[in-house]
């Protein structure tokens, strides 16, 4: 049984006449005639009562009616979906996205993304690279943002982002006299750090282990004003990226010496369909991202 079979038949049974049918749909009468007669002998019913003036139903074709109008209804939906998603009607974007390029970053990205695009829906996840990275390539993200090194072969990842990651203390700190720290010295002080799955973390691991010093953690958290405001009252430093500094943050920054620079990228799987939602924020954010570090 086809979907043409059914559409010339409901036809059929609403407009009365095989006639009417085959111009309302532009086909042949002894062609829509032929498929109802062949639909018949396939089922091995009845489906028409015939005569002179009009068609109506048999018992069977009833049946049928109720099932095909039904049928019918649901691949029309099925094709309007699809035209929907091909026209960037509805759909959504999912983006896993580290807490510093959310909150200072990407919102002028997001909101211009859904200015052009208003009737699609954003999804945006909060977690670290690392997480972030784990979660694609376990196919929980369709999109993410990761560190651009060690980017595992499953996945794609584009350059959006470089920035130096600084040291930051109190301005009343004695630290504020300098402009840079040593990772030693670094080491030396109260810190207050993110939680694990986050570059800023893995950071200081790496430091630890090269100058073999267990580092003094006095708060460990991701939320980012909370860092800024313990670090203000002078109760430890922590690291943040360049972009999150602002000028009434009350705070002193320090490159490191040696420095620390961050690249982060738009990563998705190598293998993955991506949604033509999911499609169109990648080539927005690319576009939008040449030009900005």
């Amino acid at each position: 049984m086809e979907l043409r079979q059914l559409r010339q038949f409901v036809a059929v049974v609403q407009l009365g006449s095989f006639t009417a049918a085959a111009k309302q749909l532009g086909i042949a009468q002894p062609a829509i005639s032929a498929t109802i007669k062949k639909l018949e002998q396939q089922l091995s019913i009845q489906l028409l009562q015939r005569n002179e003036r009009k068609v109506s139903l048999s018992a069977e074709g009833e049946v049928l009616y109720q099932h095909a109008t039904q049928l019918l209804k649901q691949a029309e939906d099925t094709e309007q979906a699809m035209q929907s998603l091909k026209g960037l009607d509805s759909g959504t974007v999912t983006i896993g996205i580290p807490s510093m390029m959310g909150s200072y970053f990407f919102p002028p990205l997001l909101m211009a993304f859904k200015s052009q695009y208003p009737q699609l829906n954003l999804s945006v996840i909060d977690a670290g690279t690392e997480l972030v990275r784990q979660k694609l390539l376990n196919g929980e993200l369709d999109l993410g943002i990761v560190v651009t090194t060690d980017v595992p072969a499953e996945l794609v990842c584009e350059p959006i982002y470089t920035g130096e990651l600084l040291a930051c203390c109190s301005q009343d700190n004695p630290l504020s006299q300098q402009n840079s720290i040593s990772h030693r010295e670094f080491l030396e002080h109260e810190l207050v750090l993110f939680r694990e799955g986050y570059f800023h973390h893995k950071v200081i691991e790496q430091i630890s282990r090269e100058q073999q010093m267990v580092p003094q953690v006095s708060f460990q958290t991701n939320l980012i004003p909370l860092i800024k405001s313990i670090v203000a009252r002078d109760f430890g430093i922590s690291t943040l990226l360049s972009m999150v500094l602002q000028p009434g943050d009350a705070l002193h920054s320090l490159s490191f010496d040696p420095p620390f620079y961050l690249e982060l990228g738009l990563a998705w799987r190598r293998d993955a369909y991506l949604s033509r939602a999911n499609q169109r924020f990648r080539e927005f954010v690319l576009a939008n991202c040449q030009d900005r570090s």
